[in-house]
């Protein structure tokens, strides 16, 4: 900047110079200034102060999904614990998915002031932005399922303009943060079994893909536990017995008034003492009608097992079996009453071989309560008969 100012102050004297010299009527040198009269050239400057680099714009904010559990904010302190946030709702279903002794924690979270229109039995209509959050655990003894567990996976449905969108997040081995996990993984870890034994368990988180396997109807995904007959149980809450559906209402996550939870439609503990015929039909509401029902991925096979369908021979009762070969096990009807060891819906419900066991995903283990429920159920039965049956081809197992 120096040099710059002062080769500017020379060519101004050197241009003054020159006219000067071609004036008109001056003479040599008496029409030139002396040196002194010129403009002195103006004092040197110092250099500016450095200036700090201007601040880096704000980061863009993330969209979800995110890539770690915790960013969602779901859960106060320490995210084992589970302590859900304000507008984070826990729920529970009455007659859940068995997935290999795992217990599972629910939650629900609405777009704040948004809320939700109830079907009478399903078909609840949520608003966009809505998310379900369902977390898979293990007790490390199961002689205590109350006790200490390890947590191994977090599943979320989101809702999106688009439809139910699903993540999974797979837990750390120190419980501080699941990280999001599109191809799944397996899982293993030291448990003490029923019998007080070491073992040795094995969980299977699915890929994102595989969720489509049970959520999707008609080619959409769906939401399978928050339906009325679900939802419409006893709980406890601080201590003290209340129905579920009208806790849910007074959380203000409802758009209008249920009514009487005595009148809406209700399923049974499976494992509780209700009669056995609505206890059977609850489990296999729970564990199979994802797929057995219409638009679902067993719904050509004709067999429906929807809690409320109650058609004996949707249900399976001398129902000619759609699989064959060996998903058949010999067998030729789906029920045959009185005699569940003549029926594929117990052979297959038994069998750990991933061509013939039921529910398809993601169980790796049979569930032995479930299977002794309906081998009741089916034992109870009024013995009928269900006529020759036609041999089945030779062919792959189909739902």
């Amino acid at each position: 900047m120096i040099r710059f100012q002062s080769s500017l102050s020379a060519a101004v004297a050197a241009s003054m110079a020159l006219a000067a010299l071609a004036a008109p009527g001056c003479g040599g040198d008496e029409g030139t200034p002396p040196v002194s009269a010129l403009p002195p050239d103006p004092p040197d400057q110092p250099d500016p102060p450095d200036q700090p680099d201007p601040p880096d714009p704000d980061p863009p904010e993330k969209s979800m999904p995110y890539d770690t559990l915790s960013e969602y904010g779901f859960f106060e302190g320490a995210l084992v614990d589970m302590k859900p946030a304000a507008g984070v709702v826990p729920y529970t279903v009455a007659a859940p998915l068995w997935a290999d002794h795992a217990g599972k924690g629910r939650f629900l979270v609405l777009p704040e002031g948004e809320k939700i229109a109830v079907g009478e039995v399903e078909d609840w209509q949520f608003p966009l932005g809505t998310i379900v959050i369902k977390t898979f655990f293990l007790s490390l003894d199961r002689r205590e399922p109350e006790g200490a567990a390890r947590i191994l996976e977090t599943r979320l449905l989101i809702l999106g303009e688009k439809g139910w969108k699903p993540h999974t997040y797979v837990w750390n081995e120190e419980q501080t943060e699941a990280t999001r996990t599109i191809a799944g993984t397996r899982i293993e870890l030291d448990t003490i079994d029923e019998s007080g034994s070491p073992a040795r368990a094995k969980y299977l988180v699915p890929n994102t893909n595989q969720c489509n396997s049970c959520h999707e109807r008609d080619d959409r995904t769906e939401v399978l536990g928050l339906i009325t007959p679900q939802l419409n149980r006893e709980i406890v809450v601080d201590g003290a017995p209340r129905n579920q559906l009208a806790w849910l209402e007074e959380q203000g996550l409802f758009r209008e008034p249920l009514g009487a939870p005595e009148a809406l439609p209700s399923f049974p503990d499976p494992a509780g003492d209700a009669p056995l015929d609505a206890r059977a039909r609850a489990y296999l509401h729970g564990n199979c009608s994802h797929c057995h029902r219409p638009g679902g991925g067993g719904g050509v096979s004709g067999l429906v097992l929807l809690g409320w369908e109650t058609e004996p021979s949707k249900n399976g009762v001398c129902k000619v079996a759609a699989a064959a070969g060996a998903g058949t096990g010999g067998n030729a009807y789906d029920i045959v009453p009185g005699a569940p060891d003549e029926s594929i819906m117990v052979f297959r419900m038994g069998s750990t071989d991933p061509e013939i066991k039921m529910p398809e995903l993601t169980n790796r283990l049979p569930d032995a309560d479930g299977i002794a429920l309906i081998r009741a159920w089916i034992t109870g039965m009024e013995p009928r008969g269900c006529g020759d049956a036609p041999a089945a081809p030779d062919q792959p197992a189909s739902p």
